[in-house]
């Protein structure tokens, strides 16, 4: 079961997955958090293992039977065609490569399951409205869904993105994966001016043949299987001596709408051996100034920066762990001081409550020097991303070993990675000769309710 978190809503998984966003406008969240006692069993565990062992414990109405069909369809070679993650270890610290599905970003870890918990919750609800899901994207989050829904013809998609706000190898990755069915546009602004617009939509159901919904970290069923790569990196690292079982590690996460770090904290809650979380971003400090004064604040300069995906004002997912460690009540008072006034803060009982997090900011300049550093005397290549987490966790001295999040492949980045290189790389090939369709919010409304 889960709950909104700005009322007392109770609904099913089924129904969690299919709406995406409660009626009061909160988002649905885990009313339990189930522990798993650290064992040496798992050292064994596929990664299958622990997604089906992660599924169960939240998606209470879907039967083994069921958990299992999605894991085995969601985590195959059509989604994965080398592997569904990596660790490697450089001297003291480890990172976590999470770009190795089809869309090369963190994204495709979540959105490859997301389908066939769909597919499924539609049926057991007997819906027979069309389903037609609105993404809002940062880069990488749009070419993901794209993706994973290409052959659900029956499901429409739409995902906008903001005009001149991700890279050329993000845009044409999500134009080339465009069907009769799926469909990127860009808006005239920032991200969160897209975020803002996909929540307005989900509040404002309009038509009685229509149901929106959304793939976004909002929706639970995109954030829950993000909570399985904390588990299997952990014993993969036990595995390689990089820790012993029981002991704690820290992951420094490059955070921007916060549905990662969030993932890690969830996977704490249930009992895995992680210290610290690092939200590490990048000019776009909201977060860290949060973290560090108990107050968010929205009413600041936006900036554009490498590092786009967390190019990032309001980071949604942060309502669920002021949820998590609040009441309903008091979530609901904050968020609508942000919907208000652009800020709120909260209680120091709340403020005190928060310390698995550390906070901190890198620059774009800062970014470029870290990627240069970590190739010339590792020769290791990170994107901009990666390089915000790695940067991140060397501000603090922790006594515990340190995993580094790896969110998207360098060669996503190939600006940015040149410059910081002085290579050539390319960039991977997608088609550079489809036209941005720019639409107005009101042009998005008339489409999405044809």
């Amino acid at each position: 079961m889960f709950t909104s978190t700005r009322s007392n809503l109770k609904v099913t998984s089924s129904e969690a997955i299919i709406y995406g966003i409660a009626k009061d406008k909160g988002l649905f969240t885990p009313i339990k958090i189930s522990k798993i006692k650290p064992s040496n069993k798992y050292l064994k565990y596929s990664y299958q293992d622990f997604a089906k062992l992660i599924f169960k414990s939240f998606f209470s109405d879907f039967s083994n039977k069921e958990i299992n069909e999605i894991v085995n369809k969601a985590y195959s070679k059509k989604n994965f065609k080398q592997c569904f993650y990596k660790t490697k270890i450089i001297n003291d610290i480890a990172f976590l490569e999470l770009y190795h599905g089809n869309t090369y970003a963190f994204k495709d870890m979540a959105l490859s399951a997301l389908p066939y918990f769909m597919d499924i919750a539609k049926k057991k609800l007997k819906l027979k409205k069309k389903i037609k899901i609105v993404v809002a994207t940062s880069g990488d989050t749009g070419g993901a869904v794209l993706n994973a829904f290409h052959d659900y013809k029956d499901i429409e998609v739409v995902v906008l993105y903001p005009n001149k706000g991700v890279s050329n190898t993000q845009e044409n990755q999500m134009k080339s994966l465009q069907t009769s069915h799926s469909h990127a546009f860009a808006i005239n602004g920032n991200f969160d001016d897209c975020q803002r617009t996909v929540k307005e939509l989900l509040n404002d159901q309009k038509s009685k043949n229509v149901l929106l919904t959304s793939a976004n970290s909002i929706n639970i069923a995109r954030l829950i299987p993000q909570v399985v790569y904390y588990f299997a990196s952990y014993y993969d690292l036990v595995n390689k001596g990089f820790i012993k079982l029981n002991s704690r590690v820290n992951y420094s996460v490059p955070t921007g709408n916060f549905g990662d770090i969030l993932a890690g904290y969830i996977a704490k809650k249930m009992g895995l051996p992680i210290d610290k979380l690092i939200c590490a971003s990048n000019e776009n400090n909201v977060l860290t100034d949060f973290f560090k004064t108990g107050i968010y604040n929205r009413n600041r300069k936006f900036y554009k920066t490498n590092s786009p995906a967390m190019d990032i004002l309001v980071s949604s997912n942060l309502e669920r762990l002021l949820f998590l460690n609040s009441s309903y009540k008091e979530t609901k008072k904050y968020m609508d001081s942000l919907d208000k006034t652009g800020k709120y803060k909260i209680s120091e009982q709340l403020k005190n409550k928060l310390k698995d997090f550390l906070s901190v900011s890198i620059t774009s300049k800062q970014t470029v020097n870290g990627i240069k550093e970590l190739y010339s005397s590792k020769h290791y290549l990170i994107d901009p991303h990666t390089a915000v987490g790695y940067l991140g966790q060397k501000k603090f001295n922790l006594k515990n070993k340190t995993v580094i999040v790896s969110t998207a492949s360098p060669f996503k980045f190939v600006e940015t990675v040149n410059l910081a290189t002085g290579k050539k790389f390319k960039p991977f090939k997608f088609r550079n000769d489809i036209k941005t369709k720019v639409l107005t919010i009101t042009d998005i409304k008339k489409y999405l309710y044809i």
